[in-house]
């Protein structure tokens, strides 16, 4: 990753939610790839129950079912990295890469759970809806 790392426009915090409102807008996704084409990381939210240490929850009567933890996937013109927010641990993701519409609904409007083929295995991961396209193309240019 290089020193230079920002989020990308669908990676809103509470600040951006306010600046929004008065009229501050955040990059456009034409601006996350003209940015990283010039060498800048770019930070996506996102979380995933498949990647890095997979915790199991109990959900009672003996059931359990993989926590999904929260992180970031940093976007590179040459690598793609998901890392945990709580315990800092790193995954490198492998080309070649799919990605597809999950089966599965997420409960909040503004995600989307999408199912991710890497060389290592599969992968469901949960992103912003307005990051899908740019994560689309970035693992596309990745993949080869």
């Amino acid at each position: 990753m290089t020193t230079e790392i920002r989020r990308s426009a669908g990676t809103r915090t509470l600040s951006d939610a306010l600046l929004s409102m008065f009229g501050i807008r955040r990059p456009s996704t034409e601006k996350d790839l003209a940015d990283l084409r010039s060498g800048t990381t770019l930070q996506v939210f996102c979380s995933s129950p498949t990647l890095g240490t997979v915790k199991m929850l109990s959900v009672g009567k003996g059931r359990t079912i993989p926590h999904a933890a929260s992180g970031h996937l940093y976007l590179a013109a040459d690598t793609v990295t998901w890392r945990n927010r709580r315990t800092g641990e790193n995954v490198s993701l492998r080309g070649p890469f799919r990605l597809s519409p999950s089966e599965q609904r997420t409960p909040h409007p503004k995600m989307a759970r999408l199912d991710l083929a890497a060389g290592d295995g599969q992968h469901v991961i949960v992103v912003p809806k307005a990051d899908v396209s740019l994560i689309t193309q970035v693992l596309e240019a990745a993949g080869r």
